[in-house]
């Protein structure tokens, strides 16, 4: 949801109070939250698989086996998915212990990726924004699971400001980056006729008021 601040002047006995708005650009940088970056989603998006995983595991299981198969690209997922396991009341081994029934969990990421949405402007000549889309998908075993492995895919979808891009993707992992459309033609084509009939409705209005 885009949020939109919007700033007045308070005109009393003909003299411009500049204290509401003075106040406002001091809060507005306050209130507005940070953009988070897409190698952050990612770690949401694993948070949430665990998340599941561990719901189908009895609570009464405290060790688990856990098996990760993350590949090169996706390796850097490793620790933040065993912490929140222990956030989630689980130990992980990396090795069977004297433990004969330990819960064995393996989990295989198979992609993840960023991709963005037509770009808009909020209101006629505001803010580029894009809808981001970022997706992580594989599948998953464990112990409690009889029916073989489980696929899984999560998805989060937010809103970003076109000029926020060069700082929430990441070059290390590409993974994190996605193709930028370009601006919808007839969005630059009609901002320039806007402005044109907005100039001139100005003043037909000014001669017109003078006239009188």
């Amino acid at each position: 949801m885009l949020v939109k601040f919007v700033s007045k002047y308070l005109i009393y006995y003909g003299k411009i109070s500049f204290l509401p708005l003075i106040l406002i650009l001091l809060t507005t940088s306050e209130v507005e939250s940070q953009t988070k970056t897409n190698l952050d989603i990612f770690y949401s998006l694993t948070d949430s698989l665990v998340d599941q995983i561990n719901s189908e595991i009895p609570s009464s299981e405290k060790k688990i086996l856990l098996t990760l198969n993350l590949g090169q690209s996706y390796s850097l997922f490793s620790n933040s998915i065993k912490e929140r396991f222990r956030q989630r009341g689980k130990e992980t081994l990396d090795q069977l212990s004297d433990e004969l029934k330990i819960t064995h969990v393996d989990i295989v990421m198979e992609g993840a990726g960023v991709e963005y949405g037509e770009m808009f402007r909020d209101g006629w000549f505001g803010t580029h924004y894009i809808q981001r889309y970022s997706t992580i998908f594989g599948n998953y075993l464990h112990t409690f699971y009889e029916s073989g492995k489980k696929e899984f895919e999560f998805t989060m979808i937010d809103t970003v400001k076109v000029d926020d891009i060069k700082f929430i993707e990441n070059d290390s992992f590409p993974f994190t980056k996605g193709t930028i459309p370009s601006e919808p033609f007839l969005s630059g084509f009609a901002e320039p006729l806007i402005a044109i009939g907005t100039a001139a409705a100005v003043i037909v209005i000014f001669f017109t008021v003078r006239s009188e």
